[in-house]
């Protein structure tokens, strides 16, 4: 049978979920702009760190989905480009997730994202999963989302670092190496969809993130929104950094290295 503690299923937030830090900082409501920065460690532009989950919660949800995956029950994977993993959405969790949105990630991408992550109104929530012998990394992309929020749960591992690039619509910048991000269990890295990025190959152990895709309908209806994905990453001029290259997206890939063995382009696939 399934271990299903009630309170995942329900439309709110359990307060033994979350860091100290991050409950701290809302003990009096939304923060505001100044506190969510203080909150906040900027490890590269546009790239924001923070602890979010408690390691409790961690190993509680880690548990479920487990315990799901086990139980023959048909399982949705998250997106076009992870095998791994599933849509926490579709398990019965997405009210929870409406509130985890609501409550907390909302102020958080309102305050670092004024312009895309200020009227956040749906999402699509996700783990996903890396270790030997499964998906081991994940190629360079941009994800189907205006705020990207990545919470490392564990479990033990080395490697799987996250390695970021460029913005999408930022001048020809998009392929140009930023920061590389180590994961640490519960803590989170929040980012604009737009932020180029790949998940570096795990060397050994597993592990698995919980990522939510924030959408703005407001945002997605401008001319802002627009002008940014306007143009892909190969139209730009400007040579790209090597760790940078999307065998999957870029039309010009083998102009710089030849294609990894058995990868091909797939020029709709989008991920986390």
């Amino acid at each position: 049978p399934l271990i299903i503690p009630p309170p995942l299923f329900l439309p709110r937030v359990q307060s033994t979920w979350l860091a100290p830090s991050l409950l701290a900082a809302f003990a009096s409501g939304p923060p505001d702009a100044a506190a969510v920065h203080a909150l906040t460690e900027q490890v590269a532009p546009g790239v924001y760190a923070f602890d979010f989950f408690s390691r409790e919660f961690c190993d509680q949800i880690l548990c479920e989905m487990e315990n799901y995956e086990c139980s023959g029950l048909p399982v949705s994977r998250p997106n076009s480009m992870n095998n791994y993993g599933v849509v926490i959405n579709s398990i019965g969790m997405e009210r929870t997730m409406d509130a985890l949105q609501r409550e907390y990630v909302r102020p958080l991408a309102a305050a670092l994202f004024p312009i895309e992550g200020d009227m956040i109104d749906h999402h699509h929530t996700f783990m996903v999963q890396y270790k030997q012998g499964e998906d081991l990394g994940l190629d360079m992309h941009t994800d189907a989302c205006d705020v990207t929020l990545n919470v490392c749960l564990g479990k033990e591992f080395t490697g799987a670092g996250l390695t970021f690039c460029g913005l999408r619509g930022d001048g020809g910048n998009e392929r140009k190496f930023s920061f590389r991000y180590e994961h640490r269990k519960g803590r989170a890295v929040m980012h604009l969809g737009r932020h180029r990025h790949g998940a570096d190959d795990i060397s050994t152990g597993e592990r698995y993130n919980l990522i939510m895709w924030n959408k703005s309908s407001s945002f997605r209806s401008s001319r802002d929104f627009m002008s940014k994905y306007a143009h892909g990453a190969s139209e730009t001029t400007a040579p790209p950094d090597l760790v940078c290259l999307s065998y999957t997206h870029d039309e010009d890939y083998e102009e710089y290295r030849p294609y990894p063995p058995g990868k091909r382009p797939n020029r709709d696939a989008c991920a986390g």
